[in-house]
């Protein structure tokens, strides 16, 4: 292996083990923390702080994935040319790709939502809240919603991350059976 594809690739697998392992930080230590804060602005106040911290490494990371996963396929000698290939979408590689790219298309609009249109809406919210009293119905439910759009967005990061395996390591027989493709 050229030593640039092996750059491509520790790039990549880093930058895939810092962004979910953040997300999954977040899901599941500093939002529980921020949950038990007293007063509740307060803990929300410091989720903003380290989501916001958060989120420039994350957008970095981003575009690292998507730039060393294009890099890292056209260095398997899967080249763009393949995409036009009759037949190569209804191949376990094919599908496992596409299925990938549509993944990474949704979870990096997702991605935005929450962090350029939700998460802002939701911050400037809490601002008008007085010091010491507990946020309205409607802060708490939004809060509860961005905090699902987050979680969802790592489980669709798990699958990508599950279906760039399966593009290396090779696809599993049963990988898509329950779709009725491939059956032998």
């Amino acid at each position: 292996m050229p030593i640039w594809q092996f750059i491509v690739v520790v790039v990549h697998v880093f930058s895939a083990i810092i962004w979910i392992g953040g997300a999954i930080f977040l899901a599941l230590v500093m939002v529980p923390v921020a949950r038990g804060m007293e007063p509740p602005a307060m803990g929300l106040m410091f989720l903003r702080k380290a989501a916001l911290r958060f989120r420039g490494i994350a957008w970095v990371l981003l575009g690292l994935l998507v730039v060393s996963g294009m890099a890292a396929f056209e260095s398997r000698g899967l080249g763009f040319d393949r995409f036009t290939e009759d037949g190569f979408w209804s191949t376990e590689i094919g599908t496992a790709l596409g299925l990938k790219i549509v993944l990474v298309g949704i979870l990096l609009v997702m991605s935005g939502v929450h962090d350029f249109i939700l998460g802002p809406r939701l911050a400037q919210a809490m601002q008008l809240v007085p010091r010491g009293e507990q946020p309205p119905a409607s802060i708490v439910s939004a809060r509860k919603r961005l905090i699902m759009l987050a979680r969802l967005n790592m489980l669709i990061a798990i699958v990508v991350a599950v279906l760039g395996l399966m593009l290396v390591r090779g696809v599993p027989s049963y990988a898509f059976s329950w779709l009725g493709l491939f059956s032998k």
